[in-house]
């Protein structure tokens, strides 16, 4: 399928980018000619029509263009020049990505927040440059009508140039509803737990996405975003947090790791817990990414979730189990600040983001991942 195919998705979108850049180029040439046809003759009256089409053009279809050009430019030259997104050479190729996928408005902090709304953003200012486009269309129709010749080349030229500009916005759509919808499992039939928001590409993390090991993407230094998606899309996996205080009921941010096939399980059927563990049965969390490595049993997929710790036991001695069922919450205080907790109630899981780790190296022999994801085709879209 086109949607879940992400190169050959890829392919097609930069076909139909190349499609729309030429017949720009061709009806560039074609209001050009008409302005200067209407010029010399001394036929000022089309140029009430020709003007305004012009503006449009440049307005919803130069600023493609140049963007379009920019972005194959980065994409298959860029690595000559940068070596990181942060190399400087008259401008930094993490601006010049922002400029070229048409996502600079992507600085705004509410972006950062609600990563989900950049690509569709992008969709937007492309439907708004195709308004335009359209706009200009009819303007030009109407100038065939009352000063022909003037404007029939290009309303014939716009009119069919409209087609492809069509399948490349459907495309584009396609191509961000494959990102926020992704399913490793290939399992989209599937009704998901209600507190499953959605799997997150692993391609797409922080860390894959940086030149440098422990850099994160998010440019807030002291960042208190306890959004999901910006904690594992923006910050690095070795960003720790730990509670605010010591009271009771906080809604803190834990990480877990288990194996994939549970990992599928959890997204339809929630958490269960588990029967075994130092502080007794119950669902383990870590306070980092980074920490679940050497604290899990199973490995290869990621949970970040929210959780309500509710009453919270906290100690600082491996096993102790808090006497009686007063506590909702065992907390470890590690000596070296590698704090992990035991929830004893699934119901404090309040919502969850899985990460499933794909390697592109066993893109064959991993056979738990049903629907192989390719972030190449979204660099410098996030």
């Amino acid at each position: 399928m086109i949607l879940r195919d992400d190169i050959r998705r890829h392919r097609y979108l930069l076909l139909f980018h190349f499609i729309d850049s030429f017949t720009f180029l061709l009806r560039f040439v074609i209001i050009c000619t008409d302005l200067s046809a209407a010029s010399n003759r001394n036929s000022f009256s089309s140029l009430s029509y020709s003007i305004p089409i012009l503006v449009l053009e440049l307005i919803g279809s130069l600023t493609i263009f140049s963007a379009n050009i920019l972005y194959i430019l980065l994409r298959y030259i860029g690595t000559i020049l940068y070596e990181s997104d942060d190399d400087d050479i008259c401008i930094r190729r993490k601006y010049l990505w922002s400029l070229s996928t048409l996502t600079c408005f992507k600085s705004i902090n509410f972006y950062y927040n609600h990563p989900q709304a950049i690509l569709l953003t992008r969709f937007g200012i492309l439907i708004g440059c195709f308004l335009l486009r359209f706009i200009a269309f009819v303007l030009s129709c109407e100038c065939a009508r009352r000063y022909s010749p003037r404007g029939i080349a290009y309303a014939v030229i716009g009119c069919v140039s409209l087609i492809p500009s069509f399948v490349t916005i459907v495309i584009e759509y396609l191509h961000y509803r494959r990102l926020w919808s992704y399913r490793p499992n290939a399992d989209y039939n599937v009704q998901t737990h209600p507190s499953h928001i959605r799997y997150i590409p692993y391609p797409i993390t922080n860390d894959q996405r940086t030149t440098r090991w422990r850099v994160q993407k998010c440019p807030v230094e002291n960042c208190t975003s306890d959004n999901l998606n910006h904690i594992l899309i923006f910050h690095s996996s070795d960003r720790q947090y730990r509670p605010q205080g010591t009271g009771d009921n906080q809604i803190v941010i834990g990480f877990h790791q288990t194996r994939k096939e549970v990992a599928y399980k959890i997204s339809s059927e929630g958490f269960r817990t588990g029967p075994i563990g130092m502080m007794g049965p119950g669902v383990y969390f870590a306070t980092s990414l980074d920490h679940t490595e050497f604290k899990a049993r199973q490995f290869g997929a990621y949970i970040c979730a929210k959780v309500n710790l509710g009453r919270v036991f906290r100690t600082t001695q491996r096993g102790v189990v808090p006497p009686g069922s007063t506590y909702d919450t065992i907390y470890f205080v590690h000596p070296e600040g590698s704090d992990e907790f035991c929830v004893l109630r699934t119901e404090q899981i309040l919502v969850w983001i899985i990460i499933v780790y794909q390697d592109s190296r066993l893109r064959f022999e991993d056979q738990s991942i049903h629907d192989r994801f390719d972030g190449s085709v979204y660099e410098g879209c996030l």
